[in-house]
């Protein structure tokens, strides 16, 4: 059936289901309207890791790294490209709540910063450490967002304040649809 908002149910219950004084409700009305419920409810994520160390040759403008491994999804709602760590949502549009945690070695005094992207432009969600050059620096967020794109794509980028190699590890970004109200 259909994934919808919720505001989408209400109006979709309201027309489905009058006062049934004239035999209006119809089994194929009841179990349409409980499909796409279930639809809505339904969990729903896509997930990519990083497990063992990487190097990344990081710039001074955000650029995307790969990822190694694909968790996927119970729902055919998202798809991954482990090379970029493009994540791809499908169904319409939605709130998706994105997490996002990972550790980095880079050389002493750089500062390296990660970013939200949302199909391929900048969002405020972003965090930056500065290196010692011995310790791993742990880096997360957490970003809600919405998107009235039909396939929104989710990305992490990562930059540098100077052209250096950055080691990541235990990497994990999770995007996952979140049921809200939207008029």
């Amino acid at each position: 059936m259909t994934r919808r908002t919720i505001t989408e149910l209400y109006a979709q219950a309201a027309a489905s289901f009058p006062d049934n004084a004239i035999g209006a409700i119809t089994p194929a009305l009841l179990r349409d309207f409980c499909q796409d419920f279930l639809d809505t409810m339904r969990p729903s994520y896509g997930a990519a890791s990083i497990v063992t160390p990487l190097v990344k040759a990081a710039t001074t403008v955000y650029s995307t790294f790969a990822w190694q491994t694909q968790i996927a999804a119970t729902a055919p709602d998202y798809s991954i490209t482990l090379a970029t760590g493009l994540v791809t949502r499908s169904g319409g549009p939605a709130s998706a709540r994105i997490e996002f945690s990972i550790d980095a070695l880079a050389p002493n005094n750089s500062i390296t910063s990660f970013a939200l992207f949302v199909d391929g432009v900048e969002t405020p969600w972003a965090t930056s450490n500065t290196s010692t050059g011995t310790d791993l620096q742990s880096f997360a967020f957490t970003a809600i967002n919405y998107s009235a794109a039909l396939s929104p794509t989710y990305q992490i980028r990562v930059k540098s304040n100077a052209a250096n190699n950055v080691t990541l590890s235990n990497g994990v970004l999770v995007v996952e649809n979140i049921p809200v109200n939207f008029n």
